[in-house]
């Protein structure tokens, strides 16, 4: 999917608003500059993460234990592959635009920035292999997914969404700017 950055896309809607006078060939630019943009991208959270593992089953002799260190880099914002003229309402100075919830975009936790802080094993028992490991830190990413609506970074995508509209649509000549979410 193509991703943009949030100053590219600021440049496009700020030539695209200039350039043109009406209010319906302003809904119809503002429509396709917001589809070709796809994914506007409002925060990046990077999230350490310790993972371990104790395992110590009854028909082996010993346990044996492993800790990781790990680093994910989380990025959040809106897609906006859907925007539509339902999405954008102009009267005059005032603008309202509704857009979708903030979802997680990209999710990177790389093997480089992933250590292991200790292992040990008894006497009777095998080190963890490769693939046990990399099971043991696909429970470490599933847990931090599964944790990302406590982080706080989906309310802050939408909050900081919020503030690059409003700052683009001011600066446009808007006057009374609501930027609001779909109810879910």
């Amino acid at each position: 999917m193509k991703r943009t950055t949030t100053l590219s896309i600021l440049v496009a809607l700020i030539v695209l608003f200039s350039a043109c006078d009406k209010q319906d060939s302003k809904q119809v630019q503002w429509q396709q500059t917001m589809r070709q943009a796809a994914e506007l991208g409002t925060v990046e959270y990077t999230v350490k993460k310790i993972v371990k593992c104790k395992d110590n089953q009854k028909y082996t002799i010993g346990e044996r234990q492993i800790l990781f260190s790990s680093t994910a880099y989380l990025k959040a914002g809106v897609k906006l592959d859907n925007f539509s003229n339902e999405n954008i309402v102009i009267n005059g100075k005032d603008i309202t635009v509704t857009l979708p919830h903030a979802e997680l975009l990209s999710f990177n936790m790389p093997a480089e920035e992933t250590q292991t802080v200790f292992e040990s094993y008894g006497f009777f028992r095998n080190r963890f292999n490769a693939e046990e490991q990399n099971e043991i830190l696909q429970l470490g990413e599933k847990d931090i997914r599964d944790d990302v609506p406590n982080l706080g970074i989906l309310h802050d995508a939408e909050q900081n969404t919020k503030d690059i509209f409003v700052a683009l649509l001011s600066q446009m000549g808007f006057q009374n700017i609501n930027i609001k979410f779909k109810e879910k």
